[in-house]
């Protein structure tokens, strides 16, 4: 359980390719093993990409209603 909250707070940089050399190595290798940062960066990396495909429908839905 400590390792998850050591490595959790990198996931987000993690997802984003943003880590280099040992610290990227040493998270990959845990979100490999661990079920529970397996389970998050998944998440992240869903939620990353559900966000880019929509980027623009709330500033177009805003504009609508004000319309």
């Amino acid at each position: 359980h400590l390792d998850h909250l050591r490595y959790r707070r990198y996931l987000d940089a993690f997802v984003d390719g943003e880590l280099d050399g040992d610290l990227r190595a040493r998270v990959s290798g845990h979100v490999a093993v661990c079920p529970m940062c397996g389970r998050d960066a998944e998440l992240t990396i869903h939620v990353k990409d559900s966000l880019a495909r929509h980027r623009g429908l709330t500033e177009r839905a805003a504009d609508r209603l004000r319309r």
